[in-house]
Parts: structure tokens; C-alpha cells; sequence
């Protein structure tokens, strides 16, 4: 199969590119979920179709970006395009139950169809199988996928998601500065880095390689979640009657931009949304401003890792392909 490098034009063509990729890794998936999952009955397996059908494919994406951009083999990157994008797709399932989101990309989510119980366990089973499949390929493979599960693990446990959380969280004093950081980094960053890095195992590229890979991929992850942040922000404005119900999971975020707006932990067990949509009103360009900066930084630092791959790799590539992956997030995130 010919590398994904032969079909990419960096900037203005991206999309392109893109989207021809994600065709290429769904077909992938088709094909490589029944190998993976072969101890399943059929109606099992076409749950786990159900549960990656119509992702973005960006985490599997940037394994076969980076093998590629190293001189690696296609048909060595897809198995650990498919692991990842199954890593993926179990965290989702997980967290809509935690969520309690009842939607997914326009369906049911899983809980709502399964049950919680089963939900959770498929979710584990995945992560499992993801795991397993990776250990056939090498103890580096194996230990990069569980790494990133367990660093998400510890993200999605540090949220704050409910009065409760905020309670206890002020009960220890001031919601700490640096959570948002560290949340975005154990939710989106490692499993972005994770990805980059699979891409440079698939090439048999050296440990210092694929250290570099995985910062890489880490700081696009972070920018990512940064523009996913701010396009919920933005929705918000227009939605003011949803705030309230945001503000738990929106603290850390708050805090962290905020600076001289003062938000005041306090708000979080006050019992009103009243005096956060005040402030959130007041606050919000300011959030919006310090959110694309910060954003801007995280390129910034991803390109000055890419500086850093030996030659012959093409650091522009990498560059191009982190900020277009960015301005998939919104528009609001390239303005």
C-alpha cells in the first residue's frame, strides 16, 4: 500500500488529504474490528462498529501521519490505528455514562441502549482487547496504550463535575490553579501523544524519536482541547440558561483564564447560576482572547518539537498537519 505521505499537501489541502485518510482508516477498521474482537458473536462485533462508526478518526489519523512522516510502513501503523481509535471510542462510552449524556454522534449513546453495567464493561473489554492486540506487537506498543488509558483514568477522576465535587473542592481550599493544565494534558494530550507515538513505533524509529513523537502529539492534543473548550464557551454565550448546570465542569477552566476577573471558587456551592452568569458574561471575551493565545502557544511548542525530528523528516509537515487538525475543532479556534 502506498503511504498516506503520497496523497499530502500540507495547508490549503489538508482537508483533502484528511478526509481521504479517514475513508482509508474507516475501511480499516471494517476490516480489522472482526480480527480484533474474534472471540465475539456478530451481534457483539456490531456493537463495537456502532460504537467507532462516524468518528473523526484523528487519534488512529495521526499514528498512520507520523509513521509516514518517518519513511514507515502503512500495514505496520493500521493495527495501531485501529487500537487507538478503539481506545477512543471505549472512553467515550464511559464517560457518556458518567456524563450522563444520552447522545453520541447523533444516536443513542451506549448506556442508554445497553444499560449502564454493560456499557461499563464493554468499555473495559475494549480497552482490554486494545491492550492485548498491542502487546503482540511489541512491550513499547503495549505499554504506550496502557499508559494513555490510565493517564486518562486520572484525568476524567480529577473533573469536577457536580455541586458535590465543588463542594468538597472548596472544603480543601481554592480550586488549585494548575488543574485545568493538568486535566487537559491527562484527558487529550497523553492520548494524542499516545497516538504520535504508535506512529513512531510503527517505524522502528529510535527512543529519542519516539519521545519527541509523543511530546509532539501532546501539545497538538492540548490545543485541540483547548478549542474544544472554547467552542463550548461560545455556545454558552448564546445559551445562557445552560451555565449553571456548566459551571462545576467549568471551573478549572475559569480559574485558569480568568486572572484579574476574580472568579471566586465560592460561586461553585453558592446555589445560584445568577451571580456566575454575571460574571460569566463580563469575563467571557477575556476567556475567549487568553484561550486562543494559549491555543497559539501550544503550536507553537509543537512546531518546536517537530524542529527536533532528525532529517529526513519534514518538520513543515507536522506543522501543517497540527494546525489544520486545530481548525477542525471550529472556526473559533483559528480567529
Amino acid at each position: 500500500m502506498a503511504g498516506l505521505s503520497d496523497r499530502f499537501v500540507p495547508d490549503a489541502a489538508f482537508d483533502v488529504y484528511w478526509l481521504t485518510s479517514k475513508a482509508r482508516l474507516d475501511a480499516e477498521l471494517a476490516r480489522w474490528i472482526p480480527e480484533f474482537f474474534r472471540d465475539f458473536s456478530p451481534a457483539q462485533i456490531d456493537t463495537i462498529h456502532i460504537i467507532l462508526a462516524d468518528g473523526k478518526r484523528i487519534r488512529g489519523g495521526l499514528v498512520c501521519l507520523v509513521n509516514d512522516a518517518l519513511a514507515g510502513r502503512t500495514e505496520d501503523a493500521i493495527p495501531r490505528a485501529v487500537a487507538i481509535e478503539c481506545i477512543q471510542a471505549a472512553s467515550l462510552v464511559h464517560d457518556d455514562y458518567v456524563d450522563g449524556d444520552t447522545c453520541r454522534r447523533d444516536r443513542a449513546a451506549t448506556w442508554t441502549l445497553e444499560g449502564a453495567r454493560k456499557a461499563v464493561l464493554l468499555g473495559d473489554v475494549v480497552f482490554a482487547v486494545a491492550i492485548g492486540k498491542m502487546m503482540e506487537l511489541s512491550r513499547d506498543d503495549g505499554l504506550t496504550v496502557v499508559q494513555a488509558i490510565a493517564t486518562m483514568a486520572r484525568g476524567a477522576y480529577q473533573e469536577i463535575m457536580n455541586p458535590v465535587d465543588a463542594t468538597s473542592a472548596r472544603a480543601g481550599g481554592p480550586l488549585r490553579p494548575g488543574l485545568y493544565e493538568r486535566i487537559i494534558h491527562l484527558k487529550t494530550g497523553a492520548l494524542f501523544g499516545a497516538a504520535a507515538k504508535l506512529g513512531a513505533l510503527a517505524a522502528a524509529a529510535s527512543p529519542a524519536v519516539t519521545t519527541l513523537a509523543f511530546e509532539w502529539g501532546a501539545r497538538l492534543g492540548e490545543a485541540y482541547q483547548i478549542a474544544d473548550d472554547l467552542e463550548e464557551v461560545q455556545l454558552l454565550e448564546a445559551h445562557p440558561a445552560a451555565l449553571p448546570a456548566a459551571l462545576p465542569r467549568l471551573a478549572p477552566l475559569c480559574l485558569h483564564f480568568s486572572g484579574e476577573m476574580n472568579f471566586d471558587a465560592a460561586l461553585l456551592s453558592a446555589g445560584s447560576g445568577t451571580d456566575f452568569r454575571e460574571w460569566f458574561s463580563r469575563a467571557r471575551p477575556v476567556l475567549e482572547t487568553r484561550m486562543r493565545e494559549q491555543i497559539a502557544a501550544r503550536l507553537d511548542l509543537a512546531e518546536r518539537t517537530a524542529a527536533d525530528f532528525p532529517d529526513p523528516v519534514d518538520a513543515r509537515r507536522l506543522h501543517s498537519a497540527a494546525r489544520a487538525i486545530v481548525r477542525m475543532n471550529g472556526a473559533s479556534a483559528a480567529r
